[in-house]
């Protein structure tokens, strides 16, 4: 970093700490003072294999600061085979779990991040591989070597983590020692600013195994005599060794600030050296090194050391070190400070040394002291060293927690990182920038998403949210409904709460509906009503609350021919409007405006419909949002429609509870079919006399017959005087072809993308029934169909349920009379949407402008139990009685195909640790990839003696598909028999 760059943005953050679950615990326990290490008994040590002459000595410290559950992961999640999770280093799984976490406390999972995000991580030693690992030499070997080098060397653990999370940023391996994970921060925050990345993770992690284990104190070595670490104290002589993880997640300020991100707080400069030779031995520290260090990150942001209040020290308690340090820190940022002194503070006699997370663990706790405002106290210290120079270099160690004053200006404090071999990192902090309280749109609804792999992640996701929400009561809906819904990934088991205010919510988390399966592909279809659905005002609250439809309605209401405008406005927007609204010259044009004007708002938030069907008046907004017709020109034609329909005679309409073909034989002469809309509901047009004699003739038969809201006979021969006059209309304005399929109601078919409806479809759509049940019929040979009927009411809701059995996902958009809101029945169909698989998008969807990403519980993981332990016999697999490879002994002589189908799912089982292989399973959903792919056909090369190349597992990658591949290159029916005998 250099003078004049903008400061970089801690947006989220992520961390597994000895003794406590999460951060909130681990800032207690910090504020509190408590320390967190673990003193093990006889017992615990004797499991770890820790021998009875080692326990006995009197040297023997058994104190570690220990992690909670190292042994269990959700390889499902990162898609990890068991067996390959098993032999995975818990370092490399910790980073994985702590890189998600991190990137969902941002607001910004992987699969919604358009930039390149980029890695920047380290681990500590890899005990798991020397302690349990290279004990079972038939697993390895099975495995193969390329698995367990990727699976344990720390060269992979940045480039797995992008792989498995699918990050296209710079994957950079930070090797330094104990300044392992600040380096990262430091190189991350480079990358940001070169333009590798565009959001980046940093951190580290250091697991040794096993846990339950001490070490020998030696005297004026690293380790404490009595297992407790006492930074800066007289009584300091070591350091206690811990296990821990960290990540944060960094932006570039403005782009956090434009997306409304946490921001925990901000990286104004850092910088990175090495003490070079200039010391007393390779591990020894170096006053001029770290001096040096410090200086070029002030330097670097371009403040005066003077501004900071709080320095986060390197901390290790040993005897050279902490004066060493403190040495350095005065020499760099002088003895001029607050009132008082700078607070002087360490970590490590919390938690421990966490090796390659150290760095990382301080930083995380100056952005806790940052974001509440306190200082937590540095444990185990009763009075200062007396050879330390602490008022040369303006410093003091705070041994209760004290109160984070701004002096005139944002808080600052810095954090120090020193390696053993000379790598020194400091990084300087600052309190996030204040958050503007924004103006809320008011909203009587919003909708929050949940969703995972599984339901009981789902239930657990939601009981998370309820628990957080509960001590959380300062947030506002908006802001955790915005993040559910772009800060998190779309599993396929979802879950939509649409909530009108956080105790609904809460309430609806607690009791609410069960999650759904969604399908791989939903076939997604918007559905327009017709005449008879609308209602005075019907758009009011639409166009109060969404500006897209505002922006339509009234670039529609412009566009309206001269005259047509104030009443059409009056219809739409006036739920008082005169009776003259009804009149078709008004009410059709009000409906097909309202109907497009919410189908464009549903385009712009990422709902693409692969078909559209409209009914009567409904075809023409499907038509218009579809391309094959120009709004100017839609409008022109309905109202034209509406007035040539007004100077017919007077009619009537009637839907009749019976199919088609039933109502036709009891019509009179003079009224006609007007729409075949399911298989029990016609609709007739004609003279009032005449319906008024169908409807008799209906009650004779015991048929229920419904009166239809209409002045006139639609679809009907009374419209006949009229269709000359319409066609010349017509014939006026030019038609275009669709880029939306729109299943036609004049012919029930679909009129496919790049198709054209000539002038005359306009006139007989105008006279004819409308097959609305044959074009839901071809709506309903779709894969997956989901229906929103996107206008006022829910009759076409009830047609097209009908038509499905009920099996049919389909929601209305809209009310279906005057004072309801409109928002919430949006919300619910929006709900019902992406519950059924079709994704909007979501970072159009912005109900709340000033709406921001909050941190919300993460994902859930499903944990189990991964793990080789020390004393396994080598003849024991994981997941059963018998040894990798061994396969079942058959009673009877097998075939020649059972025998390989049986090789096959042995291999699979043994390479991939799964225990329900079938002949139907898929290699690949079972977690299966190239490297194991590879081995399990070498596999089945030597045991059967075919050749199966590796395309033919890609094009059919069952257990069925590969043996008969395998059965088809076997030379002999008798060969595999003799291989069996060469075993």
């Amino acid at each position: 970093m250099s003078v004049g760059r903008e400061p970089v943005a801690v947006v989220g953050v992520a961390g597994r700490f000895p003794g406590v679950t999460g951060l909130d615990e681990l800032w207690d326990a910090l504020v509190d003072g408590r320390e967190l290490l673990t003193r093990f008994t006889p017992e615990q040590l004797a499991a770890a294999g820790v021998t009875e002459q080692e326990r006995g000595d009197a040297d023997y410290v058994p104190v570690r600061g220990v992690l909670d559950g190292i042994e269990e992961f959700d390889a499902a999640f990162f898609g990890l085979p068991p067996r390959e999770a098993m032999i995975t280093d818990p370092q490399h799984r910790l980073l994985l779990e702590c890189a998600w976490e991190a990137l969902e406390y941002a607001g910004h999972p992987p699969s919604r991040e358009p930039g390149r995000i980029g890695v920047f991580v380290g681990t500590g030693v890899n005990t798991y591989l020397a302690n349990h690992l290279l004990g079972r030499p038939e697993l390895l070997a099975e495995l193969g070597a390329l698995p367990t080098i990727i699976g344990n060397e720390k060269d992979h653990a940045a480039t797995r983590i992008a792989y498995r999370l699918g990050l296209r940023g710079a994957a950079i391996g930070v090797q330094t020692a104990c300044s392992t994970s600040l380096v990262a921060v430091h190189l991350a925050c480079e990358s940001l600013y070169s333009g590798d990345t565009d959001l980046a993770l940093a951190g580290g992690a250091t697991v040794s195994t096993p846990q339950q284990r001490g070490y020998r104190y030696e005297p004026h070595g690293i380790g404490a005599p009595d297992g407790h670490c006492r930074a800066f104290s007289h009584s300091a002589a070591g350091t206690v060794a811990g296990n821990g993880a960290g990540i944060v997640v960094l932006r570039r300020l403005s782009d956090a600030l434009a997306d409304g991100d946490p921001i925990l707080g901000l990286v104004l400069g850092s910088a990175v050296n090495n003490d070079g030779a200039a010391k007393v031995g390779y591990t020894a520290p170096s006053v001029a090194g770290q001096a040096e260090v410090i200086g070029m990150a002030w330097a670097r942001a371009g403040l005066d050391p003077t501004s900071v209040d709080v320095v986060e020290a390197h901390g290790t308690g040993t005897e050279m070190g902490d004066a060493i340090e403190v040495a350095g820190l005065g020499e760099a940022l002088g003895r001029d400070g607050p009132a008082g002194g700078r607070l002087l503070g360490s970590v490590k006699p919390n938690l421990g040394h966490l090796d390659a997370a150290a760095g990382i663990t301080g930083m995380i706790k100056m952005l806790l002291a940052l974001r509440h405002g306190v200082v937590p106290p540095t444990v185990n210290h009763d009075r200062p060293h007396p050879d330390i120079p602490f008022a040369e270099a303006g410093l003091r160690v705070n041994t209760t927690a004290e109160p984070w004053p701004a002096r005139g200006g944002p808080r600052r404090g810095c954090v120090s990182s020193f390696g053993i071999g000379g790598t020194n990192a400091h990084v300087i902090l600052q309190e996030a920038p204040p958050h503007p309280v924004p103006s809320r749109a008011a909203t009587e609804a919003d909708l929050v998403v949940v969703s995972g792999r599984t339901p009981q992640a789902v239930r657990a996701a939601a009981r998370r949210l309820a628990d957080h929400l509960a001590k959380a009561p300062g947030w506002e809906l908006a802001d955790v409904a915005h993040t559910s819904r772009v800060g998190r990934t779309a599993w396929p088991v979802r879950r939509a709460i649409v909530a009108a205010d956080r105790a609904d919510l809460l309430r609806q988390l607690d009791t609410g509906s069960e999650p759904v399966v969604v399908p791989r592909r939903a076939t997604l279809t918007f559905a327009f009503p017709g005449q008879g659905s609308q209602f005075p005002g019907m758009a009011a609250d639409l166009h109060a609350r969404l500006p897209g439809v505002r922006e339509r309605l009234d670039a529609g209401l412009d566009a309206l021919p001269a005259g047509s405008a104030d009443p059409v406005r009056a219809a739409l927007l006036d739920p008082y409007a005169a009776a003259q609204s009804a009149r078709p010259s008004i009410t059709q044009p009000a409906l097909f405006l309202v109907e497009y004007a919410l189908g464009a708002q549903l385009l712009d938030w990422g709902l693409r419909p692969q078909r559209m069907i409209g009914h009567s008046v409904g075809e023409y907004a499907a038509f218009c949002l579809a391309g094959g017709l120009r709004l100017a020109d839609a409008l022109a034609l309905l109202v034209a429609r509406g007035r040539l329909v007004e100077r017919t005679p007077p009619g009537r309409m009637a839907a009749v509870l019976a199919g088609r073909d039933r109502v036709a034989a009891l019509l009179p002469p003079d009224v006609q079919v007007a729409a075949d809309n399911a298989p029990g509901v016609t609709v007739v047009s004609g003279p009032p006399a005449g319906v008024r004699e169908l409807t008799d003739r209906c009650a004779t038969a015991g048929i229920r017959v419904r009166p239809v809201p209409a002045a006139h006979g639609f679809h009907s021969g009374l419209l006949d005087p009229v269709l000359d006059d319409f066609r010349a209309a017509v014939g006026a304005v030019p038609h275009h072809p669709v880029s939306t399929t729109v299943l036609c109601g004049l012919t029930g078919e679909p009129v496919v993308e790049g198709a054209t409806r000539p002038a005359e479809h306009w006139v007989r759509q105008l006279r004819e029934p409308v097959r609305f049940r044959e074009a839901t019929a071809e709506l309903l040979t779709t894969r997956h169909p989901v229906v929103l009927e996107v206008g006022p009411g829910r009759a076409l809701t009830a047609l097209v349920r009908a038509a499905g059995g009920g099996r049919v996902p389909v929601a209305p958009t809209m009310p279906a009379e005057p004072g309801s809101a409109a928002l919430p029945t949006l919300l619910r169909a929006l709900a019902t949407a992406w519950t059924c698989g079709v994704e909007p998008d979501w970072a159009a969807f912005r109900l709340d402008p000033a709406a921001r990403r909050v941190p919300l519980p993460t994902y859930p993981f499903e944990r189990v139990r991964h793990w080789v332990d020390i004393s396994a016999p080598a003849a024991v697999a994981e997941d059963g009685p018998a040894a990798p490879g061994t396969p079942a002994v058959p009673d009877e002589p097998e075939t020649p195909a059972v025998a390989v189908e049986r090789e096959i799912i042995a291999a699979w089982r043994d390479l991939l640790g799964a225990t329900d292989v079938v002949p139907d399973s898929d290699f690949f959903a079972l977690g299966g990839e190239s490297l194991v792919a590879v081995r399990m056909l070498s596999r089945l090369r030597q045991r059967c003696g075919v050749r199966v190349p590796l395309r033919i597992l890609a094009q059919d990658p069952t257990v069925r598909g590969l043996t008969r591949a395998a059965l088809d290159r076997l030379p002999d029916p008798g060969e595999l028999a003799t291989q069996g005998e060469r075993q």
